[in-house]
């Protein structure tokens, strides 16, 4: 399937917003705002991103993630903006193998016609004349049903991307997560619920270094100079943690990053 990653590293931070200039400073001449990105409030460009996330009733990925398995599954819908945008629909799927993430991905249709489909929405694109989209639907189709998965979660942030210059770079990027937010128990075919809590605080945003194979060295002077700490940060998780998990409060706690734990 040609929507298939050869896998990719992705390095994550949580950091005070109030860095963000510094570090887009640091970065200098090495990228540039993401050309197919939106004005977003607060600054920058980029896009606002929702992502739907399934799991099995007795919540297996997010146990697997709680319990740091070298192997992760997640399985998702994602797509953009606000509701009348036309904005893309996605269906991801998504395996995390020690450090690498690999990721099956592509777009099916517009929000506003996945809208109409009703349940299962992917169900209706499994006779799509468009073989790449019949064959991630069929796929995606197939790991929901083996598995009995649900929709249990959105995730929603504003995203900026920045990326890398050089020509021959590939999907080498930098992005910044803010105002994340979640949604418990969504209904597949409205993608745009309204948000329940939020994650972190909204001085806090989420950094990631995403690339495939060395690790370009404007990262490493960026991160060198800012003192920046990677750690792995899981917005399925914490918001798995924060909406069904409340009577185990350690989970929630034991999931935050070290920058979030001061402050929580």
């Amino acid at each position: 399937m040609r929507s298939l990653d050869q896998g990719r590293y992705e390095v994550k931070h949580l950091v005070p917003l109030a860095i963000r200039d510094t570090m887009l400073a640091a970065a200098g001449d090495a990228v540039i705002p993401d050309p197919h990105g939106r004005a977003l409030e607060g600054g920058g460009s980029g896009y606002i991103v929702h992502s739907t996330y399934f799991d099995t009733p007795d919540l297996m990925d997010y146990t697997s993630r709680l319990a740091e398995h070298r192997v992760r599954l997640r399985t998702r819908i994602r797509t953009y903006g606000a509701p009348g945008d036309h904005a893309p629909v996605f269906l991801e799927l998504k395996r995390k193998l020690d450090d690498q993430v690999i990721k099956q991905r592509e777009k099916v249709c517009d929000a506003d016609t996945w809208a109409t489909f009703g349940d299962a929405p992917w169900e209706h694109l499994y006779e799509d004349k468009r073989p790449a989209v019949r064959a991630i639907a069929q796929r995606f189709g197939s790991i929901v049903a083996e598995r009995g998965l649900v929709p249990w979660v959105s995730v929603h942030y504003h995203r900026e991307v920045y990326i890398d210059v050089r020509p021959d770079a590939g999907r080498v990027r930098l992005t910044i997560d803010r105002q994340i937010t979640g949604s418990t128990r969504p209904n597949t075919c409205d993608l745009y619920p309204k948000a329940d809590f939020a994650l972190f605080p909204d001085d806090l945003c989420v950094v990631e270094l995403k690339f495939a194979g060395t690790e370009p060295l404007w990262m490493r002077r960026l991160a060198r100079e800012l003192g920046l700490r990677p750690e792995p940060i899981s917005k399925f998780a914490l918001t798995m943690a924060r909406a069904l998990r409340g009577d185990h409060p350690h989970e929630f706690a034991r999931l935050l990053p070290r920058a979030a734990r001061s402050v929580a």
